[in-house]
């Protein structure tokens, strides 16, 4: 999600406090700091997003825990949630199908570049 918001240039942070109302912690997982850092090496325009993702990083908590062995990024990042009853934000269409069929909440971009979610109960919005 943040190589997305890096290349499209949407305030996904804003957008979300907005929705949900109220003050947000956004977590990233030091897996996908490192997989940006390693990115950010090249040189060319998705080398340019990872860096620009990076820095949007800096408004995000990096998690503490780390994946079990043998444990995906994606069941890390359902695990995760599930745990401390938050909300993924995520741009993979594959995760977020995933998440759905979970009755787990998800947040997302659409094409029109306006947030979609999906899964919140009321308390949440």
């Amino acid at each position: 999600m943040l190589m997305m918001i890096a290349e499209k240039r949407v305030d996904v942070f804003r957008q979300i406090e907005t929705i949900l109302q109220g003050k947000i912690e956004f977590i990233v997982p030091r897996m996908v700091l490192t997989e940006l850092s390693r990115i950010a090496q090249e040189r060319s325009k998705r080398g340019r997003h990872a860096r620009l993702a990076l820095k949007l990083a800096k408004r995000c908590v990096p998690s503490q825990g780390s994946p079990a062995a043998r444990e995906s990024t994606d069941d890390y990042l359902a695990r995760v949630a599930r745990e401390t009853g938050g909300i993924v934000v995520t741009a993979d269409s594959e995760l977020r199908k995933r998440l759905r069929n979970a009755n787990m909440p998800v947040i997302y971009v659409r094409k029109d570049l306006r947030l979609a979610i999906e899964g919140i109960e009321p308390a949440y919005r």
